[in-house]
């Protein structure tokens, strides 16, 4: 881009080629002298006529690549690059950093990620190229707030360079090198750039100020007092006198202007810290005046160009102070802008972003460590997009771009916006305690993605709140943790077709006063352990199933009672059930009186029977004997409470197949026994069928005196209670 030949004239350092020179190339050194002098486009043409007559010559391609990207120009530049690494050994780091630079201009990101990667192994850890492998793995950021900003370029731009507009009245005062005098800038063979004037309308009005515009360069101002006062960016030229530095570079420099009475700007003063070894330019002011913003290579700086302030305390302007390493890196931030004090905006290529120059933003006000927030997509693109201004409504204003398809090299361009730039869609809540609804602060709160990747982790505030940037069209989970609470999730959604950019969803934890059940599950015969038997606990007061789970290899269960307080009455079924044991249900009824657990098995029969084919589940569960009237089968009362004994085991195990026999003692006919006998188990067997057991399951058969189990046979004179023994029914499993 344009711009980029006045910044980098501004505050280009001149490197020293790490080549050997051959002293009969005379295409080589005419070039390196045209290159020291910052005349690009001359130094390549020396260069390409050196190429042609030696291809195999590395670091002439080298030397090819890198006045193109002077130039800006990123596509010619990479293939050059390519060429000149093909062996890397012979290239030096910063060519690998600018062959990265070039990639990443041209949307090639992964393969700029592989070079930055590269680079960094040869010169070590630098924030500059974690900052730009980080915004590589994480493009798709950038485009959060494409649906919420709109752009359209300007109508006032011309097939030459354009950037870098300041509100002045109702107008805007911007950088042109659109005039066509004959002195052309050696940089590109270009013209030198003025400041121009437009109205709201779009209409030229014309070149600025004959008094502030000379026959140099003219760049980035600002107006302030009132458009009363400015401060403007020009080369080191005033008083016809063009100054240059102990090295013969003409560098930049800021100057200070008021507005007179008749209107015209009175006399140009230089700023003080304005030097011939080092530039200052791209101002930027406080609303008062007082705070001076500035971009400038100066020594002591964290990299090409920082962003600096200055005072004006005592009738002058203090030493200008870095902003430090939060805000400047080892690359270049320049083009500041403030707005309404508090919001600062700047370019920079060495924070994360979409390749090239990308505009960023920080809230000054939120404290040294404020979050600086990439403007992403579509006010950044892959190229160079700087010289943003913003109205006081946060919501529009102007920026610059050497994106593809404008109108000339670089181009303004306009901005609406739905929302402030700098605030990023946000979730926000406030943990509280779900009984008392007291806040609760320093309660871990995590933010996980659709993936359940855990995205970042905060402690909530004094008052319990909590916040977090999100990205739009995403669905995310929330985490509450906090000591003597039980942990807490919710989810919520960003995807949504309506321009909303802050969500709320707030927790509230319930306390852990440790109430839990749980339970120690034996063998009744034994008394051994039993483990991976299947519990169920159900809460009777909403007939949810609570808990769903295994005995441990102690036998052991635990249910933590999450939902309750202090003097709640609960009601719970447990559910038992293993394959080879007879399973059974159990009710537990308490009130939860004081904090702890409660032991189950101490209070109610939790053990289990082992069971097999053959097994009389009658004698497991104490079924009492079934009596019916003198001669009949009809099911009395008494009878039927212990047959739904049966039904419930039958619930319980639903795999069980039984045999209900009833048998008589031996007095009274064999044959009258046997159809009496019959004729009581299908009766029976009937009941339990009517209690909804499946037909299938049970089966009724009489034995009448076949099966006697005493000595009280047919003749023999027996007690009441032994003929007793004989009267009886047993439920005998038949299959599992």
């Amino acid at each position: 881009m344009k711009v980029m030949k006045f910044v980098q004239l501004i505050f280009w350092v001149i490197l020293i080629c790490p080549y050997l020179l051959s002293a009969q190339n005379r295409f080589v050194k005419s070039g390196d002298k045209q290159f020291e002098k910052m005349a690009f486009t001359r130094a390549l043409s020396y260069y390409l006529k050196a190429y042609e007559k030696d291809t195999s010559r590395q670091e002439v391609a080298l030397k090819i690549a890198e006045s193109f990207m002077k130039l800006n120009d990123p596509v010619k530049a990479e293939s050059w690059y390519a060429k000149g690494i093909e062996n890397p050994r012979k290239a030096s780091a910063e060519n690998k950093f600018h062959y990265a630079e070039a990639l990443s201009s041209n949307g090639k990101y992964e393969e700029a990620k592989k070079w930055y990667l590269i680079y960094s192994k040869e010169v070590g850890d630098e924030d500059r190229v974690k900052h730009k492998i980080k915004g590589i793995e994480n493009q798709q950021a950038f485009y959060k707030n494409a649906n919420f900003v709109k752009i359209a370029e300007v109508s006032f731009n011309s097939p030459q360079a354009d950037f870098s507009p300041a509100f002045y009245d109702t107008t805007l005062v911007f950088v042109s090198s659109r005039d066509l005098r004959e002195d052309d800038f050696a940089w590109d063979d270009s013209h030198y750039l003025d400041l121009y004037q437009v109205n709201k309308n779009g209409n030229i009005i014309d070149k600025f100020d004959d008094k502030i515009n000379s026959k140099f360069h003219e760049g980035p101002l600002v107006f302030f007092n009132r458009n009363n006062k400015i401060i403007f960016t020009r080369n080191n030229f005033l008083n016809n006198k063009f100054g240059k530095s102990s090295k013969g570079v003409n560098k930049l420099k800021m100057f200070y202007a008021e507005k007179q009475p008749d209107g015209n700007w009175g006399e140009l003063i230089p700023l003080p810290f304005n030097s011939d070894e080092y530039s200052v330019g791209h101002p930027a002011i406080s609303i008062d005046g007082s705070v001076l913003y500035f971009a400038s290579d100066m020594p002591g700086g964290q990299g090409g160009t920082d962003l600096y302030k200055s005072e004006f305390k005592d009738g002058q302007w203090q030493k200008p102070v870095n902003l430090g390493s939060h805000i400047n890196t080892e690359g270049e931030e320049m083009f500041p802008f403030l707005l309404n004090d508090q919001e600062l905006y700047f370019a920079s290529n060495g924070h994360e972003g979409l390749g090239g120059l990308d505009l960023q933003g920080v809230n000054l006000g939120k404290g040294p460590d404020a979050e600086i927030v990439n403007l992403g997509a579509p006010i950044n693109t892959k190229l160079d997009d700087f010289g943003m201004i913003i109205n006081q409504d946060g919501r529009s204003g102007y920026f610059s771009s050497n994106r593809e398809n404008g109108t000339g090299n670089d181009d303004i361009y306009q901005f609406t916006a739905t929302k402030s730039l700098l605030i990023s869609p946000m979730v926000k809540g406030i943990v509280k305690d779900k009984q008392d609804g007291t806040a609760i602060a320093r309660a871990n709160v995590s933010l996980s993605d659709e993936k359940g990747k855990t995205v970042a982790t905060v402690l909530t505030e004094k008052d319990g709140s909590f916040s977090f940037p999100v990205e739009l069209q995403r669905n995310y989970t929330l985490v509450a943790r906090q000591e003597k609470y039980f942990d807490e999730k919710t989810s919520f959604s960003t995807v949504s077709t309506q321009e909303r950019t802050e969500w709320e969803s707030s927790i509230l934890l319930l306390k852990d006063y440790g109430f839990s059940l749980v339970g120690l599950i034996s063998e009744n015969h034994s008394k051994a352990p039993i483990k991976d038997v299947k519990i169920e606990v159900i809460d009777n007061m909403t007939g949810e199933k609570v808990m769903e789970g295994v005995t441990d290899g102690s036998g052991t269960f635990r249910y933590p009672i999450t939902n309750k307080k202090l003097n709640d009455r609960i009601s719970y079924q447990i559910k038992l059930s293993k394959e080879g044991y007879l399973g059974k249900s159990a009710v537990f009824n308490d009130k939860l009186a004081q904090p702890g657990e409660i032991s189950l098995h101490k209070v109610l029969n939790i053990n289990l029977d082992k069971i097999d084919v053959g097994t009389d589940i009658g004698k497991l569960i104490d079924v009492q004997p079934i009596y019916f009237d003198l001669g009949k089968s009809t099911i009395r009362p008494d009878a039927a409470l212990e047959l739904d004994k049966i039904v419930k085991i039958m619930r319980e195990n639903p795999s069980i197949q039984i045999e209900l026999g009833s048998h008589t003692d031996a007095r009274g006919s064999a044959a009258s026994n046997m159809s009496l006998s019959d004729k009581r188990a299908k009766a029976s067997a009937k009941y339990v069928i009517s209690k909804g057991v499946n037909e299938n399951r049970i089966i009724g058969k009489g034995y009448g005196e076949s099966l006697i189990i005493n000595r009280c046979a047919d003749g023999i004179k027996c007690s009441e209670p032994e003929h007793q023994e004989n009267r009886r029914t047993e439920f005998k499993i038949t299959k599992l």
